[in-house]
């Protein structure tokens, strides 16, 4: 009998032998199961695990939906993903190069984004993303105090910042308010990278915050833009 992977797999296989595209719908929940092979109760709940994801997406009385499709890493901005959970989601395995922690100085921008004074001491992570040990993403972290304690001595590399807050700090997660800024490579993000020298890349900065809205997390983050897609689900309402 197959399991909750094993069916989620076959989903992802159909939407790629098929060719399927944004917007595709997929077969009513009963043709699917038998197509696959699989119970509608673990298709079921393969699709919503895919939901979450942002991999499909479904329409009340319409029917499931593919998101998106592409051979880049896939981000659905609807949804509060971490670069890890985005790498890992999309089925590559996540890893880090230049990874340093240091204290420095809080600037006018890190001090409102983390509501602190300008010129405080705040702890400043940075880290070359990977994705199959290939350079995706360069971010750039300021965490505030009460995370920051935690942290500095943390070891891992790889860590994923979101989960060390969830599950390492017990603080939950609220919203993240991200602005989405068109940059180009200067040489020292090229040569992180690997990219030429001008390469456009997508800027993200954004604030994440706890559910009452208290700030966590100050970031910049770099993407290269021939690595990575992203996708907003809208709808009427």
């Amino acid at each position: 009998m197959a399991n909750y992977a094993d069916a989620s797999q076959s989903i992802r296989a159909y939407i790629e032998e098929n060719h399927l595209r944004s917007g595709d719908k997929l077969p009513s929940e009963a043709e699917f199961s038998k197509l696959l092979g699989i119970s509608r109760l673990k298709l079921r709940e393969a699709l919503n695990g895919l939901k979450a994801e942002g991999r499909v997406y479904a329409v009340q009385g319409k029917g499931t939906f593919v998101a998106y499709e592409t051979e880049n890493i896939e981000n659905v901005l609807n949804y509060n993903f971490g670069v890890t959970e985005m790498i890992r989601a999309n089925g590559y395995t996540p890893g880090v190069k230049r990874f340093s922690k240091t204290l420095v100085r809080a600037n006018e921008q890190v001090a409102k984004s983390l509501g602190v004074e300008v010129g405080m001491d705040i702890l400043k992570c940075s880290r070359v993303r990977l994705a199959n040990e290939h350079p995706v993403v360069y971010s750039t972290d300021y965490l505030a105090t009460r995370i920051a304690q935690d942290f500095i001595s943390n070891m891992d590399e790889n860590i994923s910042l979101y989960d060390f807050i969830e599950n390492k700090c017990g603080i939950s997660i609220g919203v993240s308010k991200t602005e989405l800024i068109p940059a180009k490579a200067d040489g020292r993000l090229a040569e992180l990278l690997d990219i030429p020298k001008e390469t456009l890349l997508m800027k993200f900065r954004l604030v994440l915050s706890d559910v009452l809205g208290e700030p966590l997390v100050y970031a910049e983050e770099y993407f290269r833009t021939d690595m990575f897609d992203f996708v907003v689900l809208r709808t009427r309402k």
